[in-house]
């Protein structure tokens, strides 16, 4: 069966994705992580992802922030440092960068769309019932810097 890609403007020119399926992530923490990561270079968002790994920078959380606590830094109220999130990450926009270059696209790389998405609820064995693990499919694309000029 295949996978159906949810980022629908894409153009095999400019463009290359990796994604990855039921992934063992939090969804609430990926879909802030995405957020952040929108729009940025894929260099900075690689140096990002690493000095979130290092507990170095925080990822503001916007949306799923109740009873959370405050982070420092410019514009961020709620925030943390979700690593098991920001290495899936790191994976999947590396990944990204090199199908780019076997495409042989050439130009400043930006990160277009990180979506995230619910995955398949499995169970994990336990007393009685069992416990309902999480699962998470993610998905980054990455193109040419000009192309995203004439989108916005």
């Amino acid at each position: 069966m295949a996978y159906k890609y949810s980022f629908e403007g894409f153009n095999k020119e400019t463009m290359a994705r990796a994604s990855s399926q039921n992934v063992a992530i939090s969804l609430k923490k990926s879909v802030e992580t995405a957020k952040a990561l929108k729009g940025k270079k894929v260099s900075t968002a690689i140096d990002y992802l690493q000095k979130v790994i290092a507990q170095k920078a925080v990822v503001p959380y916007t949306r799923y922030n109740a009873e959370m606590g405050h982070k420092r830094g410019k514009g961020i109220m709620a925030g943390g440092f979700p690593v098991k999130v920001a290495e899936e990450f790191l994976r999947l926009v590396k990944g990204a960068e090199k199908n780019a270059d076997n495409l042989e696209i050439s130009g400043e790389l930006v990160v277009i769309n990180a979506s995230v998405r619910k995955g398949t609820g499995r169970y994990h064995y336990g007393r009685y019932m069992g416990r309902k693990m999480k699962s998470t499919n993610v998905e980054v694309t990455v193109g040419i810097k000009q192309w995203l000029r004439e989108i916005l």
